[in-house]
């Protein structure tokens, strides 16, 4: 499996077959384009403008935005429940963590994470081959709880999302201080269109 970052929480998941995987789908008013980007698959962590923009999309994706178990073109796919706040999603609403298996590889994406998980959920999602974890704060864990966090999670590979780049339209914290924080962590910071091979 290959992973692809295109841009805030947007990635492109492709199995040996050839089948696409995109996460939440971000929209042309955060200041970036999927152009259209292709997909059979589609998860949505909650629907926020940044997150589930579904028409930037095209092809006619399975879409999963709910927890539980769900199987398609090739990918398993687990959802689990969790907040985009520290309040039980009083604030922002609730948020699902993904667990997505492929080619005998997983992938844990925690879309807009506001908290840190209990000891169930940490287990469950532990030991992923890559972990894409949000840094910039705000809206989301900030670099600190992030880098506290991937280190409970232990994957191979963690790939930070959800920070403020010169396309962004919105103030949230830069890459930097996560990365200052994270020395001592596998981190590999893809740029757009960057790829990584599981």
């Amino acid at each position: 499996m290959k992973l692809t970052y295109l841009a805030h929480s947007t990635f492109v998941l492709t199995d040996d077959a050839g089948a696409r995987l995109l996460t939440d789908p971000v929209d042309r008013g955060s200041g970036y384009d999927l152009n259209a980007v292709y997909a059979d698959v589609v998860t949505v962590s909650h629907h926020h403008f940044d997150h589930d923009a579904l028409d930037q999309v095209s092809g006619t994706p399975t879409v999963i935005d709910t927890t539980g178990t769900t199987d398609a073109a090739g990918f398993h796919i687990t959802g689990f429940a969790a907040y985009h706040d520290k309040v039980r999603g009083a604030k922002r609403g609730p948020n699902t963590l993904y667990r997505i298996e492929a080619d005998g590889k997983v992938v844990v994406h925690l879309g807009d994470l506001g908290h840190d998980l209990d000891g169930e959920t940490v287990s469950a999602l532990s030991g992923a081959d890559a972990l894409l974890i949000p840094v910039g704060g705000t809206f989301t864990i900030d670099a600190k709880e992030a880098a506290a966090l991937a280190k409970k999670l232990a994957p191979k590979a963690v790939i930070p999302m959800h920070y403020k780049t010169p396309q962004l339209t919105f103030e949230i914290a830069p890459l930097e201080p996560f990365l200052a924080l994270a020395k001592d962590l596998p981190v590999v910071p893809l740029l757009p269109g960057e790829t990584l091979f599981l």
